[in-house]
């Protein structure tokens, strides 16, 4: 017995069996590297904040009503997909309360509470069908009946539903489902990773991102901007999950310590990249050689240590790096393409197809992107020169819809991509339509841009097309502009005579936006005119260095000054001389010849003057902040951004306010001036300064003077016509009495 155990040991410590064992290991190490390399399925989850729905979703009232859509690869099954409603209620006026959860408009869950107060906690499975429409539509519902008797009073403030922006929606999908690139624009969550190939940028490369960030905002996405990490990079790998074979390997090893590390070789950023780790995904790619060089580097290297533990794993990589469809290839020549990295679709976009691309983007032409490779010779709009643009055109916004007590119709417009070139609204003529009520309260029909009431007019409701005609002062535009014509109707009649029921309203196609030439630039509202069309982006040479601090910069005040990606130039300053723009400019930390600079930056001193010299803010000691000027004394207007600083790190785009000067910070503008002295606000009619301007004889030659000045001019016709009749009879009666003598 004693022998056969010690010719047991004998035989298991032979070289051979040990051969073995590393053999049986090094398979592990190649079956490890085969699941990593192939596709798995890519789980995501919205929820209502990612959306942009920050605060609660409240529902009150006896019947209130609420639908969301989620967006989910179009016509692209889902995996497991399931829905979380966190929410609370309250019932502190007692009565009879109900809500309820619908997708894609059927009920799936309801609740009808009976406490004073409680959660309102759904969690529930869903459909995995494609949608073609590239939504999940989630309709909520609140029904409070407090009154015992007939025509009790309904209103109630104390029965109310809230549901938290927490609430989410997870799902997967299978990203070999991806087949074309609208499919793939549909799968970007709203946080979409910009991939880039590295901290320092060539000229076409950070004009491709910039111009693809705008897009991207313009399209209602937060945009991130990643670099491809190399050694020396630091990179928190907390949570990072390897499997047990690949431990043994150097560079997986190195990643398994966890925590923050600072990565010292190719072989870890390919080990990132096998791994799908968060600091290598990306959405859309700047697919320029210098990333597909340093993808193919950072797996050769990982290769190589794989090699070593099992020639198989080696040759998986191999494999993968001759394939056609990875980020391991650049983008053709003006070429928009479907590849993969660690198995999830990515759009690749080449550098010189960026500027089309951003209009590829755009709703009109997204969903005919349906294929995995294009190329884009010119995308764009017709230009005609018209006086006037289709409301309806616009997007395609249906202009129906049934009221019952208010309901909103809304489409929106870019100035430099929705409208013609040099052109701004002046009026809106919108048509509208509306049944019969129940009711013979009139409904009215109120017209609103970016949330200023324009006009509203009560409507005969009869069926008949009747028209609101608003003027539309500049003030109210923005980069990117909402139109919403809100209807409202009176529900019931006195003593609840008559049941609420919706009647329908439209608005028809024959509404339109009237457009005229954009008026000389004064503040940053009349910048936004003039940057719409053709302008040109100026960054010194040094931004490229450091790209993935600067880059979110240009993107954020370009999206808010309205300046078009498609139709932008783009230079980058390579010396500290005054540059001369051509063309109306958005000039980052670049001097600007002839321009009247009334903002001065020495370090972390900023000093502001007036138009008269007066300085009027002179502060020290600032950091993380930015300072804006509108250039307008110049032949080509244009906007100067100064950095004070580290200059400030946005965490979500915003929107210029009056006035020529804005202090910029992490929030936003943080404060805005005028230095010229003129009003931050129009005057009722429009114009601009003070009401009681003098008269100069040069107002006769400006047309908008005539044009403000219009009624007064008819008035005064009027009276000179009634004064000249009644001097023409007085004279007929003279000659009359002197014939009769």
């Amino acid at each position: 017995m004693v022998c056969l155990v010690r010719l047991r040991r004998i035989i298991l410590s032979s070289p051979l069996i040990c051969a073995a064992a590393s053999c049986a290991n090094a398979g592990e190490i190649g079956d490890a590297v085969k699941s990593l390399a192939g596709a798995a399925t890519i789980r995501e989850r919205i929820s209502l904040k990612d959306l942009g729905l920050t605060q609660p979703v409240v529902l009150g009232s006896t019947d209130a009503r609420r639908e969301i859509y989620l967006p989910v690869p179009a016509n692209v099954s889902l995996a497991e997909p399931s829905l979380v409603i966190n929410g609370h209620y309250l019932r502190a006026d007692g009565g009879r309360t109900t809500y309820t959860l619908a997708l894609d408009g059927n009920v799936v869950a309801a609740r009808s509470p009976a406490d004073d107060a409680g959660d309102a906690n759904i969690r529930i499975g869903v459909d995995g069908a494609p949608r073609p429409s590239g939504f999940v539509r989630l309709g909520l519902a609140w029904s409070s009946v407090t009154g015992r008797f007939l025509c009790d009073d309904e209103r109630s403030i104390g029965n109310v539903l809230q549901i938290s922006p927490d609430s989410y929606f997870d799902y997967g999908y299978d990203p070999s489902g991806v087949k074309d690139i609208a499919g793939a624009w549909s799968a970007l969550p709203r946080k979409v990773l910009l991939l880039i190939a590295a901290d320092t940028l060539e000229n076409a490369s950070y004009d491709a991102a910039w111009r693809l960030g705008v897009a991207l905002e313009r399209a209602g996405k937060a945009v991130e901007i990643v670099a491809l990490p190399k050694p020396g990079s630091e990179v928190d790998v907390t949570g990072l999950d390897i499997p047990a074979p690949l431990a043994a390997v150097p560079a997986f090893a190195a990643l398994a310590k966890g925590g923050k590390i600072t990565l010292s070789s190719d072989a870890e950023v390919g080990a990132l990249l096998l791994l799908n780790a968060p600091q290598v995904r990306a959405h859309i790619a700047v697919a320029d050689p210098a990333l597909a060089a340093g993808l193919k580097a950072a797996l050769d290297a990982v290769a190589g240590e794989l090699a070593k533990a099992d020639p198989a794993a080696a040759g998986v990589l191999d494999a993968l790096s001759t394939r056609n469809d990875t980020l391991l290839q650049p983008a053709g020549p003006k070429a928009v393409e479907i590849r993969t990295m660690a198995g999830r679709p990515v759009i690749a976009v080449a550098p010189d197809a960026a500027a089309a691309a951003s209009n590829l983007f755009d709703s009109l032409w997204r969903r005919t992107a349906l294929a995995s490779r294009l190329v884009l010779n010119t995308v764009g709009k017709p230009e005609i020169g018209a006086d006037s643009v289709a409301l309806g055109a616009i997007d395609q916004a249906a202009g129906n819809l049934d009221v019952v007590a208010r309901g909103d119709w809304t489409t929106t417009f870019d100035m430099g991509a929705g409208l013609f070139a040099g052109k701004v609204p002046s009026t809106m003529d919108i048509e509208v339509a509306a049944a019969p009520g129940a009711t013979a309260t009139s409904p009215v029909a109120s017209v609103f841009i970016n949330d200023y009431l324009l006009g509203a007019k009560r409507l005969a409701a009869d069926g008949k097309p009747e028209r609101i005609s608003v003027a539309v002062p500049s003030y109210t535009l923005l980069p990117r502009n909402t139109v919403r014509v809100q209807f409202q109707r009176q529900p019931a009649s006195d003593n609840c005579r008559e049941v609420p029921q919706a009647f329908p309203a439209a608005v028809l196609p024959g509404s339109r936006i009237w457009l005229k030439s954009a008026p000389a630039a004064q503040d940053f509202s009349g910048m936004v005119s003039q940057l719409s069309g053709d302008s040109v982006v100026m960054v010194p040479q040094a931004w490229q260095a450091i790209a993935t601090r600067t880059l979110p910069a240009v993107i954020h005040v370009a999206d808010a000054a309205g300046v078009s990606p498609a139709r932008a130039d783009f230079s980058a300053s390579a010396t500290n001389a005054s540059l001369t723009p051509q063309k109306p400019f958005l000039a980052f930390d670049v001097a600007v010849a002839g321009a009247a600079e009334a903002v001065k930056v020495a370090g972390d001193r900023v000093s502001i003057a007036d138009k008269k010299g007066n300085i009027f803010y002179d502060v020290s000691g600032l950091d993380r902040i930015a300072v804006l000027q509108a250039v307008t004394d110049m032949k080509q207007p244009g906007i100067s951004y100064r950095t004070i600083g580290q200059g400030p790190q946005f965490d979500a785009p915003f929107r210029f306010a009056r006035g020529d000067i804005a202090v910029l910070g992490q929030e936003g503008i943080l404060a805005s001036t005028s230095s010229s002295g003129v009003p931050l606000y129009l005057n009722e009619d429009g114009s601009q300064g003070a009401s009681n301007e003098p008269f100069t004889w040069s107002k006769l030659l400006d047309p908008d003077f005539w044009a403000h000045n219009l009624s007064w001019l008819i008035t005064v016709i009027i009276i000179a016509a009634f004064l000249l009749l009644l001097l023409l009879a007085q004279r007929a009666r003279k000659r009359a009495g002197s014939d009769q003598a």
